[in-house]
């Protein structure tokens, strides 16, 4: 017996008794499935309770554990509402390129606002933790309610459903696709009368794919929940807003019948019947009456052709709508309908977006400036700060040197291409945010390459950030040097005329940042029109680059932190991928069979040696990521005046 699992709040599998994620589906040993199985106990002492994350959220209880992390009720302690937080596992948050995803995905679903949707209030790091607080709710997930009733009412699914698409359409006008819809991820807080669906964990689902198995998942597990998976996002494909769509048929097919659409005894069964399986109509497999309604709408979302479903999420929203009307039940359902001011009232311990907003403006007239950056992510904010960008563009400021203050976006310095300007970092904002110079720049070409170099301080180690007009999360973060060295951005593409540049020091949690008026850095950038071979930004499995089986790809590290992905392109079995030396750089190369979601870490090599790996299976499942191992001593983050190669060879032809 595992002795571990027996003495944590994660239950062993009833069947072989291994521990797995509690959100798993399945039991990564021997395939048992785990519905039901691994909630938390509330017993259970957990050390975080009590503590306060970045000095304003004081860990209240533990909600829940899943895959990727945590979840706490916390209190805000200045405003005295009440949060719910999500810590991201510790392997995840120490790891440089997930936690630049996570920043990057919880930017973009913190501009949702649907009232059907979980709002996202704060994100960030502390103490070496990466949270994300949201809305704090009270109710049970779908997963639950089904599981108490066995199934549902098909009315009151179409009412859950029909919010959900409402949530998710906002999303998809922003293009941000879910990916892991399941009832799991779907609230049901009561509402008076009536109830409401607020749909959670938007964007997350793309950070676990590009995981791996880096903490939460062994070898061979699968990423993601098999019994809602569109065909195409089994196959590995680019997944849009009709896999979403699936995904939710999916669970109407869930909540009405009370079993899943696909059934078998391991994942990959699961998997394999929603690629080859005819769908077997819920109301041939539902022990209660189903109107016919129920078998044309689940039957058309779940085709296995794209295609062939509702094309959007508003459609399949409409034929629920047109039911609910057909049945008398249509808009006079205020689940239906966006709250009015008074319906949306809550509890008052429960925090609101705009109390928050209203905090944070708060602080910003006491000109605390740490919660400045704090407030720029709050969605409001984001518009202010694009407001303020218009406002920089008529006015110019051209000069050889910085002109203080340059700190915040409104008082940027604009800096022409070619032209260098000279800087310090000296007086420090405040004993935990060191000095900041914001520079305003604009691309003569509509898209190219943007080079940035920034020379060294003696006694501070340079960071240099990119941002889009408007947005708190940068396109980049560059530290590829240490103390004293220059940091550099070559060959990053660009598709928006104005930028802004960020120069500081890389603070660390607890150290003093450092002033230094005396020495100044120079400051310049240039963009080449011209294309991108290496496909650029090509940091994740959607935006890979092709590899082409018996060809070769040459790449750049052009910034520290930055990482390249490449899939396979070609037929038939077994694959050698061989990544080439990188001067300075001790290269890690992660496989990742995109199919089963499964990945390997290969890192045999040193500073400036090749890596290697021999790779089974369908060649056109393999795909590669590459980045710096930064923790090898005397190693860079990246070289970017030197270029790697990337090869794939069949293994009768490798040497």
């Amino acid at each position: 017996m595992d002795v571990t699992a027996a003495t944590l709040d994660i239950a062993p599998c009833p069947a072989c008794g291994r521990r797995n994620p509690t959100d798993a589906a399945f039991c990564g040993g021997c395939g048992h499935g785990l519905e039901g199985v691994g909630q938390p106990k509330e017993n259970i002492a957990d050390p975080l309770v009590g503590r306060i994350i970045a000095d304003r959220y004081r860990i209240r209880a533990l909600l829940g554990r899943g895959g990727m992390g945590v979840v706490y009720k916390v209190e805000h302690v200045h405003i005295g509402k009440l949060m719910a937080m999500k810590l991201l596992h510790g392997e995840l948050a120490r790891d440089r390129n997930t936690t630049k995803r996570f920043q990057r995905e919880a930017e973009a679903v913190s501009q949702l606002n649907h009232p059907n949707t979980v709002q996202i209030f704060d994100f960030g790091r502390s103490e070496g933790l990466m949270y994300l607080v949201m809305e704090y709710l009270e109710g049970h997930d779908l997963g639950e309610v089904i599981r108490a009733k066995e199934h549902l009412e098909f009315s009151r699914v179409a009412r859950i459903a029909a919010q959900v698409c409402a949530s998710v359409s906002e999303a998809h006008s922003l293009g941000i696709v879910h990916r892991d819809l399941k009832p799991e991820n779907v609230m049901i807080v009561p509402n008076g009368d009536s109830e409401t669906a607020k749909v959670l964990d938007f964007g997350l689902a793309k950070l676990r794919d590009h995981t791996g198995n880096v903490s939460v998942t062994r070898a061979g597990a699968i990423v993601g929940t098999p019994y809602y998976m569109s065909p195409e996002q089994i196959r590995g494909e680019e997944v849009d807003a009709r896999g979403d769509i699936y995904a939710i048929g999916a669970m109407i097919y869930k909540a009405c019948t009370g079993v899943p659409p696909f059934a078998a005894k391991t994942p990959m069964g699961v998997l394999t019947k929603h690629l080859t399986e005819p769908l077997v109509p819920p109301s041939e497999r539902s022990s209660v009456y189903l109107p016919p309604e129920v078998d044309a709408i689940i039957t058309r979302t779940m085709q296995k052709d794209p295609a062939q479903r509702h094309q959007s999420a508003d459609e399949l929203r409409g034929e629920l709508l047109a039911y609910l009307e057909s049945v008398g039940q249509h808009y006079s359902d205020p689940g239906l309908r966006r709250p009015t001011p008074s319906q949306q009232a809550r509890a008052p311990v429960v925090a609101t977006r705009k109390e928050v907003e209203r905090y944070e403006r708060r602080l910003r007239r006491r000109g605390i400036f740490g919660y400045i950056f704090l407030a720029l992510l709050i969605a409001g904010l984001v518009g202010g700060a694009g407001y303020a960008w218009n406002r920089l563009a008529t006015e110019p400021s051209v000069a050889s040197e910085e002109s203080e203050p340059n700190d915040l976006p409104e008082s940027a310095n604009r800096l022409p291409a070619a032209t260098g300007v000279t800087g310090t970092l000296g007086r420090r904002q405040s004993p935990e945010v060191g000095d900041i110079d914001l520079y305003e720049i604009e691309s003569p070409v509509e898209r190219g390459l943007l080079d940035v170099s920034v020379t060294g301080l003696p006694n501070i180690d340079m960071v240099v950030d990119l941002y889009r007009p408007g947005r708190a999360s940068p396109l980049l973060s560059a530290n590829m040097g240490g103390v004293g060295e220059d940091e550099v951005i070559v060959g990053f593409p660009i598709r928006d005329a104005k930028l802004l540049i960020r120069v500081r020091e890389r603070w660390i949690q607890g150290q003093l940042p450092t002033e230094n008026v005396s020495d100044s850095y120079r400051i310049e950038w240039s963009v080449t029109d011209a294309e991108d071979p290496e496909g650029e930004v090509n940091d994740s499995l959607e935006r890979a680059a092709s590899l082409p089986l018996g060809g070769s790809v040459v790449a750049r590290l052009g910034w520290g932190g930055d990482t390249d992905t490449f899939c396979v392109t070609g037929e038939g079995e077994g694959v050698v991928v061989e990544v080439g030396g990188l001067e300075g750089v001790d290269l890690v190369m992660r496989t990742v069979d995109r199919v089963l979601r499964t990945s390997r870490k290969i890192d045999e090599a040193g500073i400036g040696e090749a890596e290697r790996a021999t790779l089974d299976g369908p060649v056109d499942r393999v795909c590669v990521e590459v980045g710096a191992n930064e923790s090898t001593p005397g190693g860079h983050l990246a070289n970017a005046e030197e270029t790697y190669t990337v090869t794939a060879t069949r293994p009768s032809a490798s040497p």
